[in-house]
């Protein structure tokens, strides 16, 4: 048995779903784990781990009218860094050097990625965003600035890894041997469902502003149903029917639509690629990865992009709908079992007594 600390970042819920799932296998492997987790992540897994479950200080984004603020994220952090370091100096000293981990996980959570690095613990990244580092990736010449940012800000999380395990729903080379691809991994409830075709659109408006714009361009195509969920509500306005906030309710929604209208995050766009069905991304300014993955699902023929909500891009969408989705070998579809193995592979070739069940 191992002592295993996973970290993960607190935005949203892509990193902590895919930690649960994870950290499930190493804890049914007979493995000791202890959770790391800041802000909706910590919120997400106390609730299945109780005690197991720590509190890192975590960064977060700001969100105004719609898009990422980088000047406002920074000086929101900034304003929270004393609070941070005393949470994150108690956690070092009273939970961390204690358990004295064999192995340490991070999924894009740089305070414990920095504490094994400098205490020569081994540790190995498990995320997405790496694939903006360690991957020849197609960029657009105009995006310099964004793609230069994005790839300083995954370099400061992760300094050192033993092994890069990156989730990507494409192909793409490598510029590491440290790093190896992996496909998407979905959680449990997503991968029991049945994919069906009940005709409506599932809308996630994922900062929860502009209804008045998505009832005006959406409200122009009835008798065309949308479920449109981010706004937190139950409301009817013709076509447009607003949803309360429900992991069930939405997975369930989310199944029998016939399309998908939302932000490029990863954790929904896996979802939907695991379920078949095209997307149309929105992806949300200031977010570089949002933008790369947006790109990527429509050259490969699984959705459409755009920089903006409007009538010309839902009637694009919504007229390509009919077309099959495309059986391209360089699409790595959701498959759990398949990043296990590849997980397993990379476990095994570190000097430690980690080993996961298959």
């Amino acid at each position: 048995m191992a002592k295993i600390i996973y970290a993960m970042a607190g935005e949203g819920f892509g990193h902590a779903s895919r930690a649960h799932l994870v950290g499930q296998r190493f804890l049914d492997a007979g493995h000791d784990v202890l959770f790391a987790a800041s802000g909706r992540a910590l919120q997400y897994l106390r609730p299945y781990y109780g005690t197991r479950v720590q509190e890192v200080f975590g960064l977060s984004y700001d969100y105004h009218k719609g898009y990422v603020d980088p000047l406002a994220t920074v000086w929101k952090n900034i304003k929270r860094y004393p609070l941070g370091r005393r949470l994150n100096r108690g956690l070092c000293e009273q939970v961390y050097e204690p358990f004295g981990p064999d192995l340490v996980v991070t999924d894009f959570e740089p305070f414990t990625a920095w504490w094994a690095w400098r205490r020569h613990v081994p540790f190995i990244s498990i995320d997405n965003e790496h694939l903006l580092t360690q991957a020849r990736l197609h960029h657009r010449l105009v995006e310099s600035t964004g793609r230069m940012t994005a790839a300083l800000v995954v370099r400061f999380h992760c300094l050192g890894a033993r092994a890069y395990v990156i989730t990507s729903f494409f192909q793409a080379p490598l510029k590491s041997r440290a790093a190896v691809l992996a496909p998407p991994v979905v959680r449990p409830a997503i991968a029991r469902l049945r994919s069906s075709d009940a005709g409506h659109i599932v809308v996630y408006a994922t900062t929860g502003t502009r209804e008045d714009l998505w009832r005006d361009v959406l409200g122009r195509f009835a008798p065309q149903e949308f479920h449109i969920y981010g706004f937190n509500k139950n409301a009817t306005h013709g076509n447009c029917a607003f949803k309360e906030a429900s992991v069930e309710g939405f997975a369930a929604d989310l199944a029998a639509a016939r399309g998908v209208i939302a932000s490029a995050g990863y954790s929904l766009l896996s979802e939907c690629l695991y379920l078949r069905k095209k997307m149309l991304l929105l992806p949300l300014a200031g977010q570089y990865e949002q933008r790369v993955n947006a790109r990527y699902i429509e050259a490969l023929g699984l959705g459409l992009w755009s920089k903006r909500m409007d009538a010309a891009i839902v009637a694009r969408f919504l007229e390509g709908l009919a077309e099959p989705l495309p059986q391209d070998e360089r699409i790595l579809w959701p498959d759990n079992e398949r990043f296990f193995a590849i997980l397993q592979s990379v476990l095994a070739k570190l000097d430690t007594r980690v080993q996961i069940t298959i």
